[in-house]
């Protein structure tokens, strides 16, 4: 089973182009998720996604300012284990100067141990995936409106294999009320260098979603998230997801994404205190490959 999960470790989060037909999408770490509140509600609250890593989803998002009086400064630290040992590791930050916000992501993704066999028995060597994704964006406020770009800088290697390029991403949100937000994003629009003399072809994506926030009384508040994203290589992802809110402190979530193979129920939880909020992620996976598990770190000043 361990040399199953790692093949299929590296299929998804590597281009797998020495194995497959020219313009076989690669990158597939940029269609994982990326913190652990998104994942514990299933990404459905990606279109409108308030934390740095909006960078990769719906740069827009970088002109929400979740502090309370503070000074609009915002990092965070995000680590995911995923299939067969894999970890996936993200800095992220976002500030706003001018009324013009800015953000930045590094994302980190690693499969250990994927064996080489050439004939039946032992495995005769082994080697690692890679990845390393960076981004910048720029957001600003139009009244009800944000709108928001974003450069990703890509790099991934395959044993000795190397391939690395750009893209972009853009996006909108819109708040036609208090408690409503809608999000439209598109992104991953870009080329990279060929692996093995083939072409990789990047997942470019479309995603749209929304949030509707009820208060219950002066301590509780729940959040309804519905949300859908689509890739070039087809299929629409449809997903939904909840927050329980307790005065902002204690929040319980939960979400369930359609169209995967691996993934359905996904599981979370946040704490606030002050200046800093962790939130935790548990996806259970299909197939016996165990579950997903993210922690989230944020210092919002």
């Amino acid at each position: 089973m361990k040399y199953l999960n790692s093949i299929f470790a590296f299929l998804i989060l590597a281009s797998s182009t020495a194995f497959s037909q020219a313009g076989s999408a690669g990158f597939q770490i940029l269609r994982l998720g990326y913190s652990a509140r998104d994942l514990s509600l299933a990404n459905s609250a990606d279109a409108i996604t308030k934390e740095p890593i909006a960078v990769f989803i719906n740069p827009a998002g970088l002109a929400s300012d979740e502090s309370e009086n503070g000074i609009g400064l915002d990092f965070m630290l995000t680590h995911r284990t995923y299939i067969a040992g894999t970890t996936i590791d993200l800095f992220g930050t976002r500030f706003e100067s001018g009324g013009i916000s800015f953000g930045t992501s590094l994302l980190l993704s690693s499969v250990p141990d994927i064996e080489v066999r050439t004939v039946p028995g032992d495995p005769q060597a082994t080697f690692s995936a890679k990845d390393f994704v960076f981004a910048a964006g720029v957001a600003r406020k139009f009244d009800k409106m944000d709108i928001g770009v974003s450069a990703t800088y890509l790099y991934e290697k395959l044993f000795v294999y190397e391939s690395q390029g750009f893209a972009f991403n853009g996006g909108v949100k819109y708040s036609p009320a208090q408690n409503i937000e809608l999000g439209l994003s598109a992104g991953n629009f870009g080329s990279t260098t060929a692996m093995l003399s083939q072409t990789i072809a990047l997942p470019i994506f479309l995603r749209v979603g929304g949030s509707y926030t009820k208060t219950l009384d002066d301590n509780f508040s729940v959040t309804g998230f519905l949300g859908a994203a689509t890739y070039k290589s087809g299929g629409i992802t449809p997903s939904v997801g909840a927050e329980f809110n307790y005065q902002n402190i204690l929040k319980l979530r939960a979400g369930y994404a359609s169209g995967s193979d691996i993934t359905g129920f996904s599981f979370g939880a946040g704490v606030n205190y002050n200046f800093l909020r962790f939130d935790y992620s548990y996806v259970p996976m299909k197939l016996d490959f165990g579950n997903s598990q993210t922690f989230t770190l944020s210092f919002i000043l």
